[in-house]
């Protein structure tokens, strides 16, 4: 397979050089005519892997939020928003993690290690919770 690099110049395109193999990010857009563009700039990876990271990011905490506002199976939820920080961790580290700068890296774990937490603190304050209805409340007897 032969790749291509194009430089943008004023308002046309130029074709600059065939190249077989570039060192960069692979990244399969959407659209079903291109079937794979390697990005080569730094800055544009990290905003690229950014916005994918904030979507996924956005629906684990409407995970949380849905989880804080039922009564029902909050802790269920809870345990679902849980696994999917540490499935988006995963995937960080195991496929962007040559590809983004250490300074993005380390943000966007934080981010993830922060809402981690949380969820952790009110996972046991439900299990708490729970114990503390199942025990009867003993009265004084003589």
């Amino acid at each position: 397979m032969k790749s291509f690099i194009i430089r943008k110049l004023d308002k046309t395109l130029e074709l600059d050089k065939a190249i077989s193999s570039i060192d960069g990010f692979k990244y399969v857009p959407k659209h079903q005519a291109i079937k794979e563009i390697i990005i080569v700039n730094p800055e544009l990876i990290d905003k690229l892997i950014g916005t994918d990271f904030d979507k996924k990011y956005k629906n684990i905490l409407e995970l949380y939020l849905k989880a804080l506002e039922d009564e029902g199976d909050c802790e269920g939820t809870l345990m679902k928003a849980l696994g999917e920080v540490n499935r988006l961790r995963s995937i960080i580290i195991r496929k962007y993690q040559r590809a983004l700068s250490k300074k993005t890296l380390e943000k966007l774990l934080k981010k993830l290690k922060i809402l981690e937490n949380e969820l952790r603190i009110k996972i046991i304050d439900y299990k708490l919770i729970e114990e503390q209805q199942k025990i009867p409340e003993k009265g004084i007897t003589r």
